[in-house]
């Protein structure tokens, strides 16, 4: 494989909320109102063939926050002809520093197919948790309530196949910092949101932007002869996903025993926009819980407990209040798993097996991105986990080092990062090797070079000597 053909890869960016050409008025009811996903919006519009559309959710980090959570809604549309349209009367709690690299579907619906000038948003009550220059994770809940109107240009238009509509929050551009890089206050604009939109892709080419569903884990609601309805994670939005003979599922999973159990689904979007689930793995039962987040403090070695600050999280005892706050978890016994997903990690050797890659009570580190399960509910902000798994994250820094392909391996780069960011102050470490892979996909770059500033998401280790990142995606 060339250097040129494996920099020209394209790489779907994940961190935006799907918008369907005016699906940004449709996923946002959804997200905002905790609809089915199969509203219509066809009697709003008033004409045009309805089209499926998927609205997903993500943000553009900044350094210092780990969990920034706020209540989108209500929401109105502009057509390029005619009067605003509410597209959401509601609200919806949404948190988005752990959609860095990627991207959460919030709804899927029939939209009439047209052309929308702006969206009008009204967000509030946000909740910021970032580590301060002194290293500490602090809370910061300012008051705010702020109508933002986003003009498309272009218009975004909506045509009669499945689409999906991407749209970056910013989160850099949301918050403002004084002088040692503390956040002080909240205040979203215009600026802070970029929109674009996207056909449904082939299956075997989607990512994210376009169809692709991975790592998209919640409770089962529903079953049916070959269909589930699975509520995902704390966003709550109900997804429908068809199964036939060739989804695998996995750890105690299956359409007998699915309901009510929480589990992980990697899926694609088919042409008529249906959801298409590929495998679904077993997590944990409606009694148990399971946790997503950053790991702040490690004690002991092997570890016996974690403070993890929540992102995200499904059943008994995770709610609102939980995220954005540091859970205390027990993990004396635990298993040690790595959530591989989509991640490919040909030619380096196995996981978590390999000196260059293990993750166990031993090697786990402040820094690191996990998921924790118990099958019992959390008492307050504890949890005793019996299984722990390293999930994908999002770090931001400067290439170098830049070598390869060779006939002994794949790209590899040094990515150093600011000294100040909430990664380097958790685990003392600013530079890690990146494993750049034949299946890492490129986000809006036609290559990557020594001096770029790249956002690399995937899978970090800490073994005796580096901290190594086997990349599924480098983006901007």
């Amino acid at each position: 494989m060339s250097s040129s053909n494996l920099c020209g890869r394209v790489w779907r960016s994940r961190t935006r909320i799907l918008l369907f050409s005016g699906v940004l008025a449709a996923v946002l009811v959804t997200v905002s109102c905790g609809g089915n996903g199969n509203t219509s919006m066809g009697s709003l519009l008033g004409s045009a063939t309805p089209a499926m559309v998927q609205l997903r959710m993500g943000d553009a980090p900044a350094d210092r926050v780990i969990s920034f959570e706020v209540t989108v809604g209500p929401i109105t549309l502009m057509p390029s002809s005619g009067t605003s349209l509410t597209a959401l009367s509601g609200t919806r709690r949404i948190e988005l520093s752990h959609l860095s690299g990627t991207n959460e579907a919030l709804a899927l619906l029939n939209v009439s197919a047209g052309s929308y000038s702006s969206a009008t948003i009204t967000v509030a009550n946000p909740e910021v948790t970032f580590i301060n220059n002194l290293g500490a994770v602090v809370k910061l809940e300012p008051i705010l309530n702020q109508t933002i109107t986003i003009n498309f240009n272009p218009v975004l238009t909506v045509g009669a196949g499945a689409s999906v509509v991407n749209i970056d929050l910013s989160l850099a551009n949301s918050l403002t910092f004084d002088a040692q890089g503390n956040v002080t206050s909240v205040n979203v604009s215009s600026s802070s949101f970029t929109v674009s939109a996207a056909a449904v892709a082939a299956e075997a080419q989607q990512e994210a932007e376009d169809g692709e569903f991975e790592d998209t884990t919640g409770m089962v609601t529903g079953v049916s002869a070959n269909s589930f309805t699975l509520s995902q994670g704390q966003s709550t939005t109900p997804l429908t996903f068809i199964t036939d003979s060739n989804t695998a599922f996995s750890d105690g999973a299956s359409m007998a025993t699915i309901l009510n159990m929480i589990v992980k689904v990697e899926g694609v979007t088919k042409s008529d926009g249906t959801l298409y689930a590929k495998e679904v793995e077993g997590v944990e039962n409606n009694n148990g819980v399971e946790a997503e987040g950053l790991i702040t403090k490690v004690t002991n070695n092997p570890a016996t407990q974690l403070s993890v600050v929540a992102q995200d999280g499904n059943g008994a005892g995770i709610d609102d209040t939980k995220i954005g706050s540091p859970l205390l978890v027990d993990v004396t016994g635990a298993q040690y798993g790595v959530d591989q997903g989509n991640i490919d990690t040909s030619g380096i050797g196995g996981l978590p097996s390999s000196p260059n890659f293990p993750f166990d009570a031993s090697t786990i580190h402040a820094g690191q991105r996990v998921q924790v399960e118990s099958a019992s509910a959390m008492s307050g902000m504890s949890v005793s986990s019996g299984q722990v798994k390293l999930k994908q994250q999002a770090v931001t820094g400067t290439v170098s080092g830049l070598t390869g392909p060779t006939s002994a391996g794949p790209v590899s780069f040094t990515l150093t990062l600011p000294a100040d960011s909430a990664f380097a102050m958790l685990s003392g470490q600013t530079t890690i090797n990146v494993f750049w892979q034949l299946g890492t996909d490129l986000h809006n770059l036609a290559s990557v070079k020594n001096g770029d500033t790249a956002r690399v998401r995937g899978l970090v280790f800490f073994s005796a000597t580096n901290v190594n990142l086997i990349a599924r995606r480098i983006g901007q």
